[in-house]
C-alpha cells in the first residue's frame, strides 16, 4: 500500500535544490519563462504556475528525484490538469 504522507512534497530548501536540477531545464519551464511567475519552482509542492500562456510541451517530472521518492503520479505539475 502507498503511504499518503510519502506523496506530499514539502517546500524545503533541500527539495528546491533537487527541483532546480530538473525544472530549470524542462522544456515547459523554458518555453513559457516560468521563472517570471509564481511559484517559480517546486510545482509538485507549491502548485501550478500563474503563467497565462502555459501549455504542455514535454515534461521532466517523471525523471525527478522528488517524483520517484514521493511516488508522484502523472507529471506537468507546472501547468496542472
Amino acid at each position: 500500500m502507498i503511504n499518503p504522507a510519502k506523496n506530499t512534497v514539502e517546500d524545503t530548501e533541500e527539495n528546491r535544490q533537487i527541483c532546480r536540477k530538473y525544472c530549470k531545464i524542462c522544456p515547459n519551464y523554458k518555453a513559457h519563462s516560468l521563472e517570471k511567475y509564481q511559484p517559480d519552482e517546486l510545482f509538485c509542492a507549491c502548485g501550478n504556475s500563474t503563467s497565462p500562456t502555459k501549455k504542455e510541451i514535454r515534461c521532466f517530472c517523471v525523471g525527478c528525484e522528488l517524483f520517484l521518492k514521493h511516488h508522484l503520479r502523472v507529471g506537468f505539475f507546472c501547468v496542472g490538469h
